[in-house]
Protein backbone atom coordinates (compact mmCIF):
# COMPACT_ATOMS: atom_id res chain seq x y z
CA UNK A 1 0.00 0.00 0.00
CA UNK A 2 1.31 3.45 -0.89
CA UNK A 3 -0.12 6.82 0.17
CA UNK A 4 0.64 10.52 0.10
CA UNK A 5 -1.29 13.11 2.13
CA UNK A 6 -1.21 16.87 1.58
CA UNK A 7 -1.66 19.44 4.38
CA UNK A 8 -2.04 16.71 7.01
CA UNK A 9 -0.56 16.52 10.50
CA UNK A 10 -0.73 12.74 10.57
CA UNK A 11 -2.14 9.67 8.84
CA UNK A 12 -3.73 6.67 10.57
CA UNK A 13 -4.43 3.28 8.97
CA UNK A 14 -6.94 0.90 10.55
CA UNK A 15 -6.48 -2.76 11.56
CA UNK A 16 -3.74 -2.09 14.12
CA UNK A 17 -1.38 -0.47 11.61
CA UNK A 18 -1.85 2.85 13.38
CA UNK A 19 -0.12 6.19 12.87
CA UNK A 20 2.22 6.27 9.87
CA UNK A 21 4.27 8.86 7.98
CA UNK A 22 2.44 11.55 5.96
CA UNK A 23 3.67 9.81 2.81
CA UNK A 24 4.97 6.30 2.55
CA UNK A 25 4.62 2.72 1.51
CA UNK A 26 4.22 -0.49 3.49
CA UNK A 27 3.96 -4.17 2.71
CA UNK A 28 1.67 -6.48 4.57
CA UNK A 29 0.25 -9.91 3.98
CA UNK A 30 -3.39 -10.26 5.09
CA UNK A 31 -4.79 -13.80 5.24
CA UNK A 32 -8.08 -12.74 3.72
CA UNK A 33 -9.53 -9.88 1.69
CA UNK A 34 -9.56 -6.87 4.04
CA UNK A 35 -10.69 -3.24 3.79
CA UNK A 36 -8.41 -0.66 5.42
CA UNK A 37 -9.47 2.87 6.34
CA UNK A 38 -6.76 5.46 5.71
CA UNK A 39 -7.45 8.72 7.58
CA UNK A 40 -5.45 11.93 7.09
CA UNK A 41 -5.93 14.51 9.85
CA UNK A 42 -4.92 18.15 9.58
CA UNK A 43 -5.89 21.70 10.56
CA UNK A 44 -8.84 21.68 8.16
CA UNK A 45 -10.34 18.45 9.48
CA UNK A 46 -9.94 14.90 8.30
CA UNK A 47 -10.23 12.97 5.08
CA UNK A 48 -10.88 9.23 4.88
CA UNK A 49 -10.38 6.71 2.13
CA UNK A 50 -11.07 2.99 2.17
CA UNK A 51 -8.70 0.65 0.38
CA UNK A 52 -9.51 -3.03 -0.07
CA UNK A 53 -6.67 -5.54 -0.34
CA UNK A 54 -8.03 -8.57 -2.14
CA UNK A 55 -6.56 -11.96 -1.38
CA UNK A 56 -7.28 -14.60 -3.99
CA UNK A 57 -6.90 -18.02 -2.42
CA UNK A 58 -4.94 -20.33 -4.69
CA UNK A 59 -4.18 -17.63 -7.22
CA UNK A 60 -1.03 -15.67 -7.97
CA UNK A 61 -1.11 -12.65 -5.63
CA UNK A 62 2.14 -11.07 -6.86
CA UNK A 63 3.75 -11.17 -3.40
CA UNK A 64 5.35 -14.61 -3.53
CA UNK A 65 9.01 -15.27 -4.28
CA UNK A 66 7.95 -18.13 -6.57
CA UNK A 67 6.27 -15.56 -8.82
CA UNK A 68 9.62 -13.98 -9.72
CA UNK A 69 11.94 -16.96 -10.33
CA UNK A 70 13.28 -15.70 -13.63
CA UNK A 71 14.03 -12.21 -12.33
CA UNK A 72 17.58 -11.25 -11.34
CA UNK A 73 18.38 -11.11 -7.62
CA UNK A 74 18.58 -7.30 -7.79
CA UNK A 75 14.96 -7.06 -8.99
CA UNK A 76 13.71 -9.56 -6.40
CA UNK A 77 15.55 -7.70 -3.64
CA UNK A 78 14.08 -4.37 -4.74
CA UNK A 79 10.59 -5.87 -4.97
CA UNK A 80 10.57 -7.45 -1.50
CA UNK A 81 12.90 -5.27 0.62
CA UNK A 82 11.60 -1.73 1.18
CA UNK A 83 12.84 1.44 2.86
CA UNK A 84 11.79 2.26 6.42
CA UNK A 85 10.63 5.82 7.17
CA UNK A 86 11.06 7.86 10.37
CA UNK A 87 9.35 10.79 12.05
CA UNK A 88 11.12 14.16 12.14
CA UNK A 89 14.18 14.21 14.39
CA UNK A 90 13.59 10.58 15.41
CA UNK A 91 15.30 7.23 15.15
CA UNK A 92 12.40 5.37 16.81
CA UNK A 93 10.64 2.67 14.81
CA UNK A 94 6.96 3.49 14.31
CA UNK A 95 4.31 0.79 13.94
CA UNK A 96 4.38 1.37 10.18
CA UNK A 97 8.18 1.02 10.11
CA UNK A 98 7.97 -2.25 12.03
CA UNK A 99 5.42 -3.58 9.54
CA UNK A 100 7.80 -2.75 6.69
CA UNK A 101 10.67 -4.45 8.54
CA UNK A 102 8.52 -7.54 9.14
CA UNK A 103 7.83 -7.70 5.39
CA UNK A 104 11.55 -7.32 4.68
CA UNK A 105 12.37 -10.06 7.19
CA UNK A 106 9.83 -12.37 5.56
CA UNK A 107 11.98 -12.33 2.43
CA UNK A 108 15.46 -11.96 3.97
CA UNK A 109 15.24 -15.03 6.24
CA UNK A 110 13.91 -17.41 3.60
CA UNK A 111 16.42 -20.28 3.17
CA UNK A 112 17.12 -19.43 -0.48
CA UNK A 113 17.98 -15.82 0.48
CA UNK A 114 20.36 -16.47 3.39
CA UNK A 115 23.35 -15.70 1.15
CA UNK A 116 22.08 -12.17 0.38
CA UNK A 117 24.28 -9.40 1.83
CA UNK A 118 23.01 -5.85 2.00
CA UNK A 119 23.68 -2.34 3.21
CA UNK A 120 21.33 -0.26 5.36
CA UNK A 121 21.78 3.43 4.58
CA UNK A 122 20.65 6.03 7.13
CA UNK A 123 19.21 9.22 5.60
CA UNK A 124 17.79 12.51 6.91
CA UNK A 125 16.02 15.52 5.51
CA UNK A 126 17.97 18.75 4.94
CA UNK A 127 17.09 20.37 8.26
CA UNK A 128 19.78 20.34 10.95
CA UNK A 129 23.54 20.59 10.73
CA UNK A 130 25.59 18.19 8.63
CA UNK A 131 27.15 16.63 11.75
CA UNK A 132 23.79 16.22 13.47
CA UNK A 133 22.22 14.61 10.40
CA UNK A 134 25.12 12.20 9.96
CA UNK A 135 24.69 11.09 13.59
CA UNK A 136 20.89 10.80 13.20
CA UNK A 137 21.28 8.82 9.98
CA UNK A 138 23.66 6.49 11.79
CA UNK A 139 21.16 5.96 14.64
CA UNK A 140 18.44 5.16 12.09
CA UNK A 141 20.61 2.60 10.30
CA UNK A 142 21.73 1.12 13.65
CA UNK A 143 18.18 0.64 14.98
CA UNK A 144 17.12 -1.08 11.76
CA UNK A 145 20.17 -3.34 11.87
CA UNK A 146 19.54 -4.26 15.52
CA UNK A 147 15.90 -5.07 14.75
CA UNK A 148 16.97 -7.38 11.93
CA UNK A 149 19.63 -9.09 14.07
CA UNK A 150 17.13 -9.67 16.91
CA UNK A 151 14.80 -11.32 14.42
CA UNK A 152 17.10 -13.83 12.73
CA UNK A 153 19.37 -12.00 10.27
CA UNK A 154 23.04 -12.94 10.69
CA UNK A 155 25.28 -9.93 11.43
CA UNK A 156 27.70 -10.91 8.66
CA UNK A 157 25.01 -10.16 6.08
CA UNK A 158 24.35 -6.52 6.95
CA UNK A 159 26.50 -3.39 6.99
CA UNK A 160 25.40 0.17 7.71
CA UNK A 161 26.37 3.66 6.59
CA UNK A 162 24.99 7.13 7.24
CA UNK A 163 24.62 9.67 4.47
CA UNK A 164 22.81 12.24 6.60
CA UNK A 165 21.23 14.73 4.21
CA UNK A 166 23.72 14.10 1.36
CA UNK A 167 21.56 11.81 -0.82
CA UNK A 168 17.93 12.97 -0.75
CA UNK A 169 15.28 10.78 -2.37
CA UNK A 170 13.14 13.89 -2.95
CA UNK A 171 14.83 17.27 -3.50
CA UNK A 172 11.75 19.36 -2.65
CA UNK A 173 11.97 21.41 0.55
CA UNK A 174 8.42 20.45 1.56
CA UNK A 175 6.92 18.33 4.33
CA UNK A 176 6.24 15.59 1.80
CA UNK A 177 9.78 15.72 0.42
CA UNK A 178 11.33 15.74 3.88
CA UNK A 179 9.18 12.76 4.95
CA UNK A 180 10.51 10.71 2.01
CA UNK A 181 14.10 11.60 2.91
CA UNK A 182 13.88 10.47 6.57
CA UNK A 183 14.58 6.83 5.90
CA UNK A 184 16.71 3.74 6.21
CA UNK A 185 17.26 2.47 2.69
CA UNK A 186 18.26 -1.12 1.84
CA UNK A 187 20.82 -1.71 -0.90
CA UNK A 188 21.90 -5.12 -2.21
CA UNK A 189 25.67 -5.62 -1.95
CA UNK A 190 27.62 -7.20 -4.77
CA UNK A 191 28.49 -10.83 -4.22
Amino acid sequence: MQWKATDADHVVISHNIGKVEISGRIKFFPDQTTSYEVKAVGPGGESKKTVTVEVNQGMNSGFQEKDLPSKPLEERFEHFVKSVFFDYNSSELSEGAILVLEGNLHWLIRPENLHVRFLVEGHCDERGTEEYNLALGDRRAQIVKHYLLRNGVDASRVDIVSFGEERPFDTQSTEQGWALNRRAHFLLKER
